[in-house]
């Protein structure tokens, strides 16, 4: 698996996230939803590891040794997987076209718009929740097999002419 295009899927989601939950941030009408407020926080800091560590970690290959990529991924697991649960208890299980719902809600607060995006970010979260626990699962294998300061040596060329750092 390589690790650029599973790092773009993930920052992709992850700012899919961060934009539904700061939209059901926004359009607050009468309560505070701390659940809401904490899918933003783990959307944020989920981008900023996950994200901003992994285009460092392409670059500079001590930060790409597997156990701090490992302890991330679980660090990022763990917080998308609680705020999926939290949103998941706050909004029910009970469909969006329902307006008994819709009105005793308190993250819907009676708009089914905004019961269409919770039920969206919670599916987001659950996704980056198991990109990130197979992520873990793939540098935890990496720890076992080669090492927890392990990273892959430098690719050679395929043909016989010699790069600008042999001439």
């Amino acid at each position: 698996m390589k690790t650029a295009p599973v790092l773009a899927i993930k920052s992709i989601k992850l700012i899919i996230v961060l934009a539904l939950s700061a939209s059901l941030v926004a359009t607050t009408a009468y309560q505070n939803n701390p659940q809401v407020d904490f899918c933003v926080f783990t959307a944020a800091w989920a981008i900023l590891t996950s994200t901003v560590y992994g285009i460092a970690a392409l670059f500079i290959t001590y930060l790409a040794a597997p156990i701090f990529l490992a302890i991330l991924d679980f660090i990022n697991f763990a917080l998308t997987f609680s705020a999926a649960t939290a949103l998941v208890v706050a909004t029910g299980t009970k469909s969006c076209s329902d307006a008994a719902y819709l009105q005793e809600n308190k993250i819907c607060q009676g708009s089914k718009s905004r019961c269409q995006k919770s039920k969206t970010t919670l599916s987001f979260l659950f996704i980056c929740a198991a990109l990130f626990l197979a992520s873990f699962v793939k540098h935890s294998i990496k720890i076992v097999k080669h090492g927890m300061f392990y990273t892959s040596p430098a690719k050679t060329s395929e043909s016989n002419v010699p790069t600008i750092a042999e001439v």
